[in-house]
């Protein structure tokens, strides 16, 4: 075991706000799979998905967490869809510790829109785009719940501030 932390959950589930927070905390680097991609690509996400499809996206995210799971001590923000893909949970599982972060549809939601305002950026999640956004992201999350569920541990985000949510990821990985 390598000792890193991967950080999975549905986009809006905090993953890489959680995972700034524990960086700064732990002194451990934070990578985070999405950034890493658009900085190989040179492209935003929704680019790389209108362009060249979920298909080759997917591609990218197994070759970037084969590259970062080789590396130790580091705290990784998965995309969402990341542990939907058998060979990588079995990435995750034999470098390290996978946690959920789960959130309920409306607080994803409820996120998602904050960003939208404080970014002025609505089309930076294309699994998302859709005109009911809270039904798309039901269906994608129950579809991806199974997934999910393979983590080693499930942390709910909804109603908790990122300073609560830290402590307990910080608690379990103690006992773990």
């Amino acid at each position: 075991m390598k000792g890193n932390l991967y950080l999975t959950g549905f986009s809006g589930s905090g993953k890489s706000t959680v995972g700034k927070t524990l960086s700064f905390l732990t002194g451990k680097e934070f990578v985070d799979i999405d950034l890493m991609i658009e900085e190989i690509e040179q492209k935003a996400i929704s680019d790389i998905f209108c362009c060249k499809g979920e298909k080759y996206f997917r591609s990218l995210e197994t070759a970037c967490l084969k590259k970062i799971s080789i590396r130790t001590n580091i705290i990784v923000s998965t995309g969402g869809g990341v542990p939907v893909d058998p060979v990588n949970v079995g990435i995750m599982e034999n470098s390290g510790c996978v946690i959920w972060l789960k959130a309920s549809p409306e607080t994803i939601l409820e996120r998602l829109n904050l960003q939208i305002e404080s970014t002025g950026v609505d089309n930076d999640r294309p699994m998302l785009i859709s005109e009911e956004p809270l039904e798309r992201i039901e269906k994608l999350l129950h579809s991806r719940k199974n997934a999910y569920k393979t983590s080693h541990a499930i942390v709910e985000t909804d109603g908790r501030s990122v300073q609560a949510v830290v402590e307990e990821i910080q608690r379990r990985l103690v006992s773990w």
